[in-house]
C-alpha cells in the first residue's frame, strides 16, 4: 500500500473515529501530495519517495513554527503542532536515534581515519545512511564526534 493510500485510509478511519485533529492533519497531508502531483504534470502520480519528501517538508515547517511559538510562550499551539508532527511521522520511515547515529559515525571514522572535517563526514554519512538520519542531527553528531 502506498503512502498516499495509507493516508486515504487514515482519513476514513479518523472520520469514523471523529478524531478531528488527526483528520485535519491527514487532509493537509493529502493536499500537499496533490499539490506535488499537480506540479509534476497532468497525469503524473507521485511515488513513495516523493511522498516522503513532501511529508518531511511538512514536518520541517511545523518544527520551525514550533520554535517560534515556543519563543512567544504559546504552549497550546506548540502542543497542536507536536500532535500534527506525530501523525505525519507515522507515514515516514523510521529515523535513527542520536546514539544510533553516533555509533554509525564512529564506525565510519574507524574505517576512514583520514576524514577530519565535519562537512565531509556529514556528507559521507548522509550518503551511507540515506533517509534513515535527520540531517541536522547527523551534522551535530559529526561535529561532536570530531570535536569541532
Amino acid at each position: 500500500m502506498t503512502i498516499r493510500e495509507q493516508i486515504q485510509e487514515g482519513i476514513k478511519q479518523a472520520t469514523k473515529d471523529r478524531d478531528h485533529a488527526r483528520l485535519e492533519t491527514l487532509r493537509m497531508a493529502k493536499g500537499a501530495l496533490l499539490l506535488k502531483e499537480k506540479a509534476k504534470g497532468a497525469d503524473a502520480h507521485i511515488g513513495d519517495d516523493d511522498a516522503v519528501d513532501v511529508l518531511r517538508a511538512e514536518v520541517r515547517k511545523r518544527r520551525q513554527s514550533m520554535a517560534l511559538y515556543q519563543e512567544h510562550g504559546k504552549d497550546d499551539e506548540v502542543e497542536a503542532l507536536q500532535a500534527e508532527i506525530h501523525v505525519l511521522e507515522e507515514f515516514l520511515p523510521r529515523q535513527l536515534s542520536e546514539p544510533e547515529i553516533e555509533e554509525h559515525v564512529r564506525a565510519y571514522l574507524a574505517s576512514h581515519p583520514d576524514i577530519n572535517h565535519a562537512g565531509k563526514l556529514t556528507g559521507a554519512m548522509k550518503q551511507a545512511l540515506g533517509d534513515g538520519a535527520d540531517g541536522k542531527m547527523l551534522n551535530a553528531v559529526c561535529r561532536r564526534v570530531l570535536g569541532e
